[in-house]
């Protein structure tokens, strides 16, 4: 019998830093359909909790996830193609909702990252990597195009020569490789990859909440808009982030000559 979607993922949230965590490190965190419904929920629930300031993703064991769990997928060779339509269509909503959450995301990663897996990174706005981190595509050697978000992503974050190269080269980055590449924000000692996660994550969780959303939403529209669209978008957004107690706040701690703070709470809506 099969695992309970429980056993995939758990979610805390504490003093405005949500906490989602893969917790299937017997398979180092192997993506298979409990798997994937367990994030969508997840990301649903950051999505609709006020009190969610920021999100933190990280994963048990010695590795963060290396990506479709092969072995669930080899039972379903007879139906594979349907399996995975299946499995893609609930992921990607799942990685949707975290690209579109209003406040920042920071994930720590360790060991493998691999294949689909990958698109938890690309969700984030911060990724802090451990020292033996290691993320390779590897969708080349099951003859599989990939999912996850790498063909949206990596042409944007480190060009298509080098998206090429991950993809149908199949190219192994270390630690190091994935900083330089711009992959990764920062390379880490093991022992201290969620220490330094969290430190972020409660860093952008004291921020303003409406001035981050409307931050991440700018830049991800910005590979896809034309610069008049762009600076009609910023105007709109900043007109939003001005009505906001926090941007009064922030103006007024100006003026005062102290740090401000900030509650994080009244998010300006966003485009349609």
């Amino acid at each position: 019998m099969p695992d309970a979607p429980a056993a995939r993922v758990e979610l805390t949230v504490s003093e405005g830093v949500a906490h989602l965590r893969l917790v299937r490190a017997d398979a180092r965190n192997a993506i298979d359909r409990a798997m994937v419904d367990a994030l969508e929920r997840a990301a649903s629930t950051c999505a609709h909790d006020p009190d969610v300031r920021a999100l933190l993703i990280t994963a048990a064991g010695p590795s963060f996830t290396v990506g479709g769990d092969l072995d669930h997928l080899y039972g379903a060779l007879e139906r594979l193609p349907t399996e995975l339509d299946e499995m893609i269509a609930t992921f990607h909503r799942a990685l949707v909702r975290l690209a579109d959450l209003a406040v920042p995301v920071v994930c720590a990663v360790q060991g493998a990252a691999a294949g689909g897996g990958l698109g938890l990174l690309w969700c984030a706005d911060v990724v802090i990597a451990a020292e033996d981190a290691k993320l390779v595509a590897g969708f080349a050697e099951l003859a599989l195009s990939g999912d996850g978000g790498s063909s949206w992503f990596l042409p944007r974050v480190i060009g298509l020569r080098r998206a090429q190269e991950m993809m149908l080269g199949n190219r192994a980055l270390s630690a190091t490789e994935a900083a330089e590449w711009g992959l990764v924000n920062q390379v880490v000692p093991a022992d201290r990859l969620t220490e330094q996660a969290r430190r972020i994550a409660r860093e952008l969780a004291a921020g303003p909440t409406a001035a981050y959303g409307e931050m991440r939403r700018l830049l991800r529209r910005a590979f896809c808009t034309s610069l008049d669209d762009q600076l009609e978008a910023e105007r709109r957004a900043m007109v939003r982030c001005a009505d906001t107690a926090d941007a009064r706040e922030g103006i007024t701690a100006f003026g005062e000559r102290r740090a401000p703070t900030f509650a994080g709470h009244d998010r300006a809506p966003t485009d349609a």
